[in-house]
């Protein structure tokens, strides 16, 4: 009977584990961005990434989240935020947020 009853309290407890495992990594929505001027997009969140693509001005793309990165400065405006982007080819890169239309992030609202 005690056999039973450890198997029984174990069970539910792994199934207690796995779901708060599935709770702590929800699915990220993606956002539509908008580029309000060319830039180059980058394997990771740094100017010293190699370039894996770019964005045009007015285009709209995929953005998964955002995250602090390298400091960005142009056209006066500074900012650490970057945008993971889903990229056509099928990969992912990062733009600096500076380069999007919106807020300080893009206006994508998830942190990654």
């Amino acid at each position: 009977m005690k056999t039973k009853r450890a198997l029984a309290l174990s069970g539910a407890s792994a199934a207690l584990v796995g779901a708060g495992m599935l709770a702590a990594t929800p699915a990220l929505a993606s956002t539509m961005v908008v580029a309000w001027k060319h830039a180059n997009v980058h394997a990771g969140p740094a100017v010293g990434e190699r370039n894996v693509s770019f964005v045009n001005p007015n285009q709209s793309y995929t953005g998964l989240c955002w995250l602090e990165g390298d400091l960005v400065t142009d056209g006066g405006i500074s900012n650490r935020n970057w945008v993971r982007l889903q990229l056509n080819s099928g990969g992912i890169g990062y733009v600096s947020a500076i380069y999007l239309k919106g807020n300080d992030k893009g206006n994508v609202p998830n942190h990654c």
